[in-house]
């Protein structure tokens, strides 16, 4: 067997695998099933996609993809986040915006399907040197806090915690090995405080602020 046949039979081969490999379960949602689908799960995978000019995210509950989140970056307002289902309807988005805490570095304003507010989420300013780890603040509608997102420190693998401000805990957000896209495990244990869909735009927050850090490196 000659170089250029073996070379193209190894290419075939490769292409195959990948094929195999990424080739995705696909479950038809409609605006219902995707509301119902993530209030009742209590485990969800967010997988950032290939090849995207944006950060953008599928978003996979037991292993059928049944949304995803579309990033756009504008210089001058920040980031934009569109949760959609698998037909395309938008569920609800998240904007940065001009943060009204001073003890915020970043807010971001959260919009449900029809365009209006339901609550705003804010990454702490770290003004202390001795501070280890990022801090994210919940707010409601009316600016009042229902959560914060602590990260853990000293893992090998990103994680954070959500919790109520009673200290109860509502989702954990961990980072998974992956060669080949960044990926993401949100753990729900109650979403009756902060909103499911909440948890994922902090995971898509959470990776496009680490995305940029690599990129200044």
């Amino acid at each position: 067997m000659n170089r250029k046949k073996l070379t193209f039979i190894i290419c075939l081969l490769v292409c195959l695998l990948l094929t195999v490999m990424f080739t995705e379960n696909v479950q038809a949602q409609s605006f219902d099933d995707l509301i119902t689908t993530l209030e009742n799960t209590d485990e969800m995978i967010i997988k950032r996609k290939w090849f995207t000019l944006n950060n953008s995210y599928a978003i996979y509950v037991d292993k059928d993809k049944v949304g995803t989140v579309d990033g756009k970056y504008i210089n001058i307002t920040g980031d934009v986040f569109k949760l959609k289902d698998t037909e395309g309807q938008v569920y609800g988005s998240e904007k940065q915006i001009k943060r009204w805490n001073i003890k915020l570095n970043r807010l971001a304003q959260v919009y449900d399907e029809n365009s209006k507010t339901v609550g705003y989420i804010g990454e702490q300013m770290i003004n202390d040197f001795f501070r280890l780890g990022k801090t994210f603040h919940f707010y409601d509608s009316n600016k009042d806090e229902v959560g914060v997102a602590k990260q853990k420190v000293f893992r090998l693998f990103s994680e954070f915690v959500i919790e109520d401000n009673n200290g109860t805990k509502l989702y954990k957000i961990k980072q998974q090995f992956s060669l080949f896209s960044s990926t993401y495990k949100i753990t729900v244990y109650d979403n009756s405080v902060v909103p499911v869909e909440q948890s994922i735009y902090l995971t898509c927050i959470l990776d496009a602020i680490k995305q940029a850090e690599e990129s200044e490196e």
